[in-house]
């Protein structure tokens, strides 16, 4: 007899960038599974590293009580120079996802166009102080910062202006369209 698939109750936050960190494995599965990305092991460390098939990318995610739980850096390259990104422990998987579904997809069609026009187009306003954009419900500030020597980009979410950030996610010369 065959065995009926389980059905999956799942319970969505909203809003999502308030729901917490979420479980590693839906950005470290894949990239190893589907992408090829190899693992390096300690068993006495608590961390994950994983290498692109290339070796041009390094993802570790290791537990930090004062910093980013998670880095994705990329080497330098004809194009393009080096560049990072990092994540706190709390900034949702899918964020993270995100960024490495982006880097693994050589099918992606990537758009030279306005960074922050997905954002507006889900209501987000100009910041308070005209850098960046908030978010609808005035709990995550993202802001892009260029200039001759940097091209970075912050994302903050707190629940209050007096409390401090639920998570943080900076990247220093991550890579825009063709």
């Amino acid at each position: 007899m065959p065995k009926t698939p389980e059905i999956v109750d799942v319970d969505f936050i909203a809003p999502r960038h308030l729901a917490g960190g979420g479980d590693p494995a839906w950005v470290t599965i894949p990239l190893h599974r589907a992408c090829g990305w190899s693992y390096g092991h300690d068993p006495l460390m608590p961390r994950v590293i994983l290498s692109s098939p290339d070796q041009k990318a390094l993802l570790r995610l290791e537990p930090d009580p004062d910093g980013q739980w998670w880095t994705l850096h990329h080497a330098h390259q004809p194009d393009r120079p080096a560049w990072y990104a990092s994540f706190g422990a709390h900034t949702p998987v899918e964020i993270i996802a995100g960024v490495t579904d982006a880097l693994t997809d050589p099918a992606a069609n990537v758009v030279d166009t306005d960074p922050y026009e997905p954002l507006l187009q889900a209501e987000w306003t100009p910041a308070a102080d005209n850098d960046g954009l908030v978010s609808p419900d005035g709990k995550t500030h993202v802001e892009h910062y260029i200039s001759a020597t940097s091209d970075c980009w912050w994302a903050t979410t707190t629940l209050s202006e007096t409390d401090g950030p639920v998570w943080e996610a900076a990247s220093v010369s991550t890579p825009r369209g063709n």
